[in-house]
């Protein structure tokens, strides 16, 4: 006896209520395998460790990029003058609050 099975087209086979079982089975099982394994825990922690870490080496990067911006300035003598212009700024600022406070 030869295969008497009628052969079915390509859009009846994703119409058939079959297909749809099983999509939702294979859907339901990946659901529960990522939800339940733990996969997505772990790598949000890592993340945040992750997250940490840069943020320490961002906030090194900066200290030495602020650091080396002042041995600049101070060696082309500018730092000095805005510490000038702003202690005089301070000086007549606290005197005037003085001279205010003592009349």
């Amino acid at each position: 006896m030869a295969n008497t099975l009628p052969k079915a087209s390509f859009s009846q086979i994703v119409n058939h209520p079959v297909t749809y079982m099983l999509m939702v089975a294979v859907s339901a099982a990946w659901f529960f395998v990522y939800q339940f394994t733990g996969s997505t825990k772990q790598v949000s922690e890592n993340c945040e460790k992750e997250k940490q870490e840069l943020r320490l080496d961002l906030e090194a990067e900066r200290a030495e990029k602020n650091s080396l911006i002042k041995a600049l300035l101070v060696k082309n003598g500018i730092i000095n003058e805005i510490q000038n212009a702003t202690d005089s700024v301070v000086r007549e600022k606290v005197g005037n609050e003085a001279k205010r406070i003592i009349k």
